[in-house]
C-alpha cells in the first residue's frame, strides 16, 4: 500500500512539475492534486526537494529504459534514429519550458545529476552506430565521441535562455535543426535517402494531423 502510495504521488507530481513548472507547484497542490493531506504526503517524502528529486529519477530511468528498448531491438539503425529523435521532440514538447531554469536555480544539485546522466546517456548510441557502420547506413569516418560531446553541448545550451533565443523560436525548433544535423552529418548518401524518406513521412503525417 505504501508503494502503491508512493508510485501515486510521483506520477501526479511529475505530470505537475513537468506540466507547469517547479517553481509554481507547491506540496499543497500536488496533495489536492492526489486528494489526500499534506501531512500524508509528507510521511512519504520528507520535502519538496526530496520529492522532485524522485520524480526526475523515475523520469530519467523511463527514458533510459525506451532508449534501451530501441536500441537493442533495432533492425534499421536509421529508423531507431529517427524514433528516438520523434521521442526527444515529444518530451521537449510536453513539458514546462520554465522546468530546467527552475532546477538550475532553485534546486542546483538535482540539475547536476541530469547534466551527468546526459554526459553518460549518449554513449549508449555508440552500439548504433558500430551497427550503422556495418550496414552501410552511417560513415566510418567519423569521430563518434567528439560529436556526441558536441551534440550534448548544444543540449546543454538548450537548457540555458542566455544562450538560445526561446522567445523568437520554440525550443522544440532548435531541437529539430539540432538532432537533424546530427543524424545527416553521420549518415551516407544510402542513409540520407533514407531519412529525406522518414522526415517526408512525418511531415505527411503532420500536415494530416494539424500538429
Amino acid at each position: 500500500m505504501a508503494r502503491e502510495l508512493k508510485d501515486r504521488i510521483v506520477q501526479a507530481a511529475s505530470t505537475l512539475f513537468f506540466n507547469r513548472g517547479v517553481k509554481s507547484m507547491t506540496m499543497s497542490d500536488i496533495a489536492n492534486e492526489l486528494g489526500i493531506s499534506k501531512r500524508t504526503l509528507y510521511e512519504v517524502f520528507r520535502d519538496k526537494e526530496e520529492l522532485i528529486a524522485t520524480c526526475v529519477q523515475t523520469h530519467l530511468e523511463r527514458v533510459d529504459q525506451e532508449i534501451d528498448t530501441m536500441v537493442t531491438n533495432s533492425q534499421d539503425v536509421i529508423d531507431t534514429l529517427m524514433r528516438l529523435y520523434a521521442k526527444s521532440l515529444q518530451n521537449v514538447q510536453n513539458t514546462q519550458k520554465s522546468v530546467m531554469h527552475d532546477l538550475k536555480k532553485y534546486h542546483a544539485s538535482i540539475y547536476r545529476k541530469i547534466e551527468c546522466r546526459q554526459k553518460d546517456g549518449l554513449l549508449v548510441f555508440m552500439p548504433l552506430f558500430n551497427q550503422g557502420i556495418k550496414q552501410g547506413l552511417i560513415r566510418d569516418d567519423v569521430n563518434f565521441e567528439i560529436l556526441t560531446w558536441l551534440l550534448k553541448a548544444q543540449f546543454k545550451a538548450l537548457m540555458d535562455d542566455e544562450y538560445i533565443p526561446t522567445d523568437k523560436y520554440p525550443i522544440e525548433e532548435f531541437m529539430q535543426v539540432i538532432i537533424l544535423n546530427f543524424i545527416r552529418g553521420i549518415v551516407t548518401p544510402l542513409g540520407n535517402e533514407k531519412v529525406n524518406k522518414i522526415v517526408s513521412q512525418l511531415a505527411k503525417s503532420k500536415k494530416q494531423t494539424g500538429n
